[in-house]
């Protein structure tokens, strides 16, 4: 069965800035037309309900009207308007890009259409256990039928080999010079520190400092005997020399030591929430970082090394900042939030942010040059490629654009708040 995705098919929809309709083996009432491709109202549907979908997986609340009756833009334009819209741009795209597939002479091969027949069969075992109806059934919740559904895959079929007939395998004809000016236009970067409002319970001493061990085991105390004015005081409960400052506290290693973290029943760490007043300590903290490190990138990441409680991330996920596609949204929300925040800024300003887990400082830095081609930022670029090639795509098509023809009043009355959201087919 295929599951529903956010496939490069359905990022060309998104890439452009209902009622359910008639029976079982319809192909619904005419939409648009492009050379010999003619798309329906019901396949335009589909693609609402799988955007929907996506945008449910984004972490968007779709269930809420509040949601869908917000308003996006000072235009007045609401987001049910605004992704119907996406949706409708980019299907007009890909009818535009239809036209430039009949014009390269390109048809699908028989084995590329007994395979969706294949598929369509499976889902009509699978899902409608054995019968059309019942299939048609449950794709009616998405303003769709079979019928629907196979034009879908064989539009998305062609629109797949269109793409590798002018950009090659996986957009393998597309150079390095082309992806460094897509990322060079549409990316940006950034950097993060955590000041969270919760800690990790460990072991403290009289004093209340963090007890540092020389191993996981825990079985002798780390100490620093080197610093300046540094003593022994006496034998530890490890009958180990006790090393403490001029001021009586211990002198613990806390470059190279361990703290025991106390964990409960399950294993899970276990952790204490910051008071009120530690909070607002902690936020005015937040403040003064972000105001000394206005244009200072290097002072920001000595910060992030010494204060985060999350520097760990960035060693191992983002030892060279975060980077993200203008525009784009993440199933993350606190990604989705450090892009949208991080758009707005100017390289070398900073913000902060609240967040359910305490506070956040995010500054926007400059591009790298090549910075998708270095193997640490891999986890920022996966799309990279795709997004190079369906822009190359969509400005290729422009001038098909006008071949397309469209019939408004078909379209009139269709929303994205008409269908649920399809995450399966």
């Amino acid at each position: 069965m295929r599951k529903a995705r956010v496939t490069a098919f359905l990022l060309a929809l998104t890439l452009m800035l209902l009622p359910v309709f008639g029976g079982c083996g319809a192909h619904g009432k005419t939409l648009m037309k492009a050379g010999g491709e003619t798309l329906s109202v019901n396949l335009f549907s589909l693609y609402l309900a799988r955007m929907k979908a996506s945008l449910g997986q984004a972490g968007f609340d779709i269930q809420s009207d509040t949601f869908w009756n917000s308003y996006v833009s000072t235009d007045n334009v609401t987001a049910a308007e605004y992704y119907t819209d996406q949706v409708f741009r980019g299907l007009q795209q890909v009818a535009a890009a239809m036209v430039l597939y009949e014009e390269s002479k390109l048809t699908l091969d028989k084995s590329v259409l007994q395979q969706i027949d294949d598929d369509i069969d499976t889902l009509i075992e699978e899902v409608g256990e054995g019968s059309k109806t019942k299939l048609n059934e449950v794709l009616a919740a998405y303003g769709a039928n079979i019928t629907t559904l196979r034009d879908a895959y064989i539009l998305e079929a062609k629109y797949e080999q269109l793409k590798e007939f002018l950009y090659g395998k996986d957009g393998n004809l597309i150079a390095a010079t082309a992806k460094e000016e897509y990322y060079k236009a549409t990316y940006y970067r950034g950097y993060q520190m955590q000041l969270a409002n919760y800690y990790y319970v460990v072991d403290k001493d009289e004093d209340g400092q963090t007890v540092y061990y020389t191993d996981a085991a825990c079985a002798h105390i780390a100490y620093d005997s080197t610093a300046e004015g540094v003593t022994v005081s006496g034998k530890d409960a490890f009958g180990d020399d006790r090393y403490v400052t001029a001021e009586g506290l211990v002198s613990y290693d806390t470059e190279n030591g361990t703290p025991r973290y106390h964990t409960d029943e399950n294993g899970d760490p276990v952790t204490a929430s910051y008071t009120e007043g530690e909070m607002q300590a902690r936020l005015a903290r937040a403040q003064q970082i972000a105001e000394e490190c206005r244009n200072d990138p290097a002072k920001f990441l000595a910060y992030i090394e010494d204060y985060s409680d999350n520097s760990d991330f960035n060693r191992q996920f983002a030892p060279n900042g975060m980077y993200f596609a203008a525009g784009s949204y993440t199933g993350d929300s606190i990604f989705a939030t450090f892009s949208a925040e991080l758009a707005k800024l100017e390289v070398g300003e900073l913000v902060v942010l609240s967040a359910s887990t305490g506070y956040y400082i995010l500054m926007r830095a400059p591009l790298d040059s090549g910075a998708w081609q270095n193997e640490a930022n891999s986890r920022w670029f996966g799309t990279l490629t795709g997004m190079t090639l369906e822009y190359m795509l969509q400005k290729r098509v422009e001038p098909y654009l006008e071949k397309v023809k469209i019939k408004e009043k078909v379209k009139d009355g269709v929303s994205i708040t008409a269908v649920e959201p399809d995450y399966y087919y």
